[in-house]
């Protein structure tokens, strides 16, 4: 076949008469040769943890059409590290027979757009003939080649996508071309007929466990380069800490990144041992969280977690008790650590179903906002999996919540009320793999989330019980054991089996009594003072305020829901306005609430005629006695 070279109009070019010795002029001005890169240095080219993904470029090359790869991958997953690797098996023979001639080379698109020298399509023009002349000795690689699609534009006839096309549609030319997810869909796909002559490669992020294995296969490099050594715990926490808190980079980039730095630091310190402390130090820095909160540990994260979670949930110890137990066999690793942990949290209104999964955030990662929240009756319609997933153009509510928070709880509040289902299947796909991919084809983890549905399913029987049996601890192992299975019938009413049966844990959430009722007003109270403090005010009141909080703050249908809204419109609201009316003076403002009247047989707040009554004193500060 006569290879069909491209028209060049007449201009000068930036090439040399030294140049002009060159069988290869432009190749040799405007690429970077990475065969012979990697021969002067191969160790410091070592690629490790991509071994299938090399195998996927060679056979790609090998292939009689489509035969030009397209490496398509987020920032820093390693798509130039997979061409560096296929370019150290060319030097060490590593490849098949068609292959080992072959001199990688990588286009140096700063000095190819640099007006100064010669336009941009004269150029690359000049660059394609000689491939093509070229054709089994040179292969080029074009990094961020989304770039380059519509260059050259300003007027002339051709951008370098329309180069491509006729010579790689003749098979005249092979490339490798690099791009993001993100750019792919915008650029290279909206040009079919461009894009149908790659043959498009996908590059997931690696897990934690192959970063780890790249990161200490590559340590010598560092250790050489800072004169430093590098424990393997450091490794092991540059990779889950950079998971952790820098959730909009990628690894293993994101990883290398604080390894580099926690060395240069240890280096500069005249130290000689980067450690998993230096690694935080590094992320302290950057985010402003305390090394001790990012090196806790997950034995110190859980210590007495029961505990910790009945501060903020009252009235639900059962609940609580199951929730602890489920979460110390998933951390300590006996449960399939590739997927989330699934809760279903079954109850009435208002007990404290929600109020468990915000303090569950707050005990496992130390903030209750890592706490990812779906109205389900917001999601109750065809199509709602696109608006959790995202499309080619819009993120997905779902998937971009769980990718800049992978370390959280992803609360569906009345999942039951999905109606259509499709939140049902993405959560199948979630509890059976642990991973979705989004509308843009890239692949999200869930495996460090804890999904918790919440539903009002059964609430009719579990408050039935209550009104029969009591307290859910005080049924026997039998009395219980029939009491869920009653709760499962419940369940497959509205649920399919297979979606039932792929929740590892069913928490049963018992109704509030009175007593539980005055906890939570305590509780609440209590915050209330805690910011009175900051202005110089405090709360006190008389144990009959806590009778009238329980009484008019909770009803069957709506647990204690009604508690916040009574407590703000009955006591806040008035301090507040209180609070704005007083003069400043030296001293605190104390407001006593006392009860005015008694509770009628039958509480109804239209009915009651009890008033809660503020007295406001100014307490004086103490002075210290003069020595």
């Amino acid at each position: 076949m006569t290879n069909s070279l491209l028209n060049i109009d007449a201009r000068s070019a930036p090439i040399t008469k030294s140049d002009l010795n060159s069988e290869t002029p432009f190749l040799d001005r405007y690429t970077d040769n990475l065969s012979e890169t990697v021969e002067k240095n191969p160790d410091e080219y070592q690629v490790y943890g991509r071994n299938d993904e090399i195998l996927d470029v060679m056979n790609s090359l090998l292939r009689k059409n489509k035969n030009s790869p397209l490496l398509v991958g987020d920032p820093g997953v390693g798509k130039t590290a997979i061409v560096e690797g296929l370019a150290l098996r060319i030097y060490f023979n590593d490849v098949p027979e068609r292959l080992r001639n072959l001199n990688v080379r990588s286009l140096e698109l700063s000095s190819l757009m640099n007006e100064q020298e010669g336009g941009f399509i004269y150029k690359f023009k000049s660059i394609i003939n000689e491939l093509v002349e070229t054709k089994g000795e040179n292969l080029l690689f074009i990094d961020e080649i989304h770039t380059i699609m519509g260059a050259g534009g300003n007027g002339q006839a051709l951008d370098a996508g329309n180069v491509l096309k006729p010579v790689l549609a003749r098979g005249e030319i092979q490339i490798i071309g690099a791009t993001t997810i993100d750019e792919y869909h915008e650029s290279i796909e909206q040009d079919k007929a461009l894009e149908r002559r790659f043959q498009k490669i996908l590059i997931d992020e690696p897990t934690t466990n192959q970063t780890i294995q790249i990161l200490n296969s590559a340590k010598g490099k560092y250790e050489s380069f800072h004169g430093v050594k590098i424990k393997k715990e450091a490794l092991f926490q540059a990779v889950n800490l950079s998971v952790r808190y820098i959730p909009d980079r990628f690894l293993p980039d994101k990883a290398f990144d604080l390894i580099d730095e926690a060395a240069t630091i240890v280096s500069s310190r005249n130290e000689e041992i980067v450690t998993a402390k230096d690694i935080a130090f590094v992320l302290r820095k950057r985010t402003g969280i305390p090394v001790t909160t990012i090196l806790k540990d997950e034995a110190s994260r859980l210590n007495n977690m029961p505990q910790r979670l009945a501060k903020r949930v009252k009235g639900q110890d059962h609940a609580i008790m199951e929730v602890s137990d489920a979460v110390t066999i998933i951390k300590a690793g006996l449960q399939n650590e590739n997927k989330p942990a699934s809760f279903i949290f079954l109850g009435t209104t208002g007990v404290g179903k929600t109020e468990l999964a915000k303090a569950l955030a707050e005990v496992l990662f130390d903030d209750e906002n890592a706490m990812i929240r779906f109205d389900m009756s917001e999601y109750n319609f065809k199509g709602a999996a696109a608006k959790l997933i995202g499309t080619r153009k819009e993120k997905g509510n779902l998937t971009e919540a769980v990718k800049n928070k992978p370390y959280s709880i992803v609360l569906f509040d009345e999942i039951e009320k999905d109606q259509v289902g499709e939140t049902h299947d993405l959560l199948l796909q979630i509890m059976d793999d642990g991973r979705l991919t989004d509308g843009t084809g890239r692949l999200v983890s869930f495996k460090n989330t804890i999904i918790i549905l919440t539903t009002n399913v059964g609430a009719e029987k579990i408050r039935n019980n209550a009104e029969l049996k009591g307290d859910i601890d005080k049924l026997t192992e039998r009395e219980y054991q029939q009491f869920m299975e009653s709760m499962d019938v419940e369940l497959q009413t509205e649920f399919r089996p297979e979606f039932l049966n792929r929740i590892d844990y069913k928490i049963i959430f018992k109704m509030l009594v009175k007593s539980v009722i005055k906890e939570i007003a305590v509780k609440d109270l209590d915050i209330l003072n805690e910011r009175m403090r900051n202005q110089k005010s405090r709360l006190s009141y008389d144990p009959e305020v806590l009778d009238y909080l329980a009484d008019l703050g909770t009803d069957a249908n709506n647990g204690a829901r009604p508690l916040a809204r009574l407590i703000n419109r009955k006591i806040i609201a008035p301090i507040a306005d209180q609070m704005l009316r007083l003069p400043k003076r030296k001293g605190i403002w104390n407001f006593h609430i006392s009860v005015n009247g008694k509770a009628p047989n039958n509480i109804d707040e239209l009915l009651d005629k009890r008033q809660l009554v503020f007295n406001i004193q100014l307490l004086q500060p103490v002075l210290s006695p003069k020595l």
